[in-house]
């Protein structure tokens, strides 16, 4: 069913997973501090445990949280792509689940700039996981009605909002002080990332 913003804050408190546009794919959003959403999140991606999960941020606040204070490197590249299809893996800090690490010591973050994302850590006032919308190994969803229809035995809530059809998923860049690394390829292209090895 199609869900408002307090109605989307209310199920993610309860431990819910809940569906949202994104600037570049449909995601999957759940409370990163939740037992039973991420277990319930790891039952449905079917996902393994070692994988670890994108955070979505609001700004600097629940940067700090999170992770350490990012080298001069990562810090020109959140100044430079930030808000936009950028993840960042940087540095965690001690005490996040590992679920949400991989085990690695890293945690993926990004700060987006879709318009129902904002709104939604607005009204969260904290970070949100963020994984994309479809089963593993299948074609990401490009509507709400089809985000649904793939969860239409959890009762998904899900958010409206539109992507673009040709969207592609956010360039995951690994940080680790002078040396940054591309992960995943991306909405932003490789010759946009000089500082980065690819």
């Amino acid at each position: 069913m199609t869900v408002s913003i307090p109605a989307a804050v209310a199920a993610l408190g309860r431990g819910e997973v809940i569906g949202l546009p994104t600037e570049t794919l449909f995601g999957l959003a759940a409370d990163p501090m939740h037992p039973d959403a991420l277990a319930r999140l790891i039952r449905m991606k079917e996902r393994p445990a070692d994988k670890g999960f994108i955070l979505l941020i609001q700004g600097q606040e629940d940067l700090d949280a999170l992770v350490l204070p990012p080298s001069p490197v990562a810090r020109a590249l959140m100044t430079q792509f930030w808000p936009g299809p950028l993840t960042l893996v940087l540095p965690a800090r001690a005490g996040l689940s590992p679920l949400l690490t991989g085990g690695s010591g890293f945690l993926a973050v990004r700060h987006s700039p879709a318009l129902p994302v904002q709104a939604l850590l607005a009204a969260w006032q904290g970070p949100l996981i963020s994984t994309s919308a479809n089963r593993a190994g299948d074609a990401p969803p490009g509507t709400a009605a089809e985000v649904r229809e793939i969860w239409c035995k959890e009762n998904l809530l899900v958010i409206d909002g539109e992507i673009q059809p040709d969207a592609l998923p956010s360039t995951v860049v690994k940080v680790a002080g002078a040396q940054a690394t591309i992960l995943r390829h991306g909405a932003i292209p490789d010759e946009a990332l000089p500082m980065v090895d690819p």
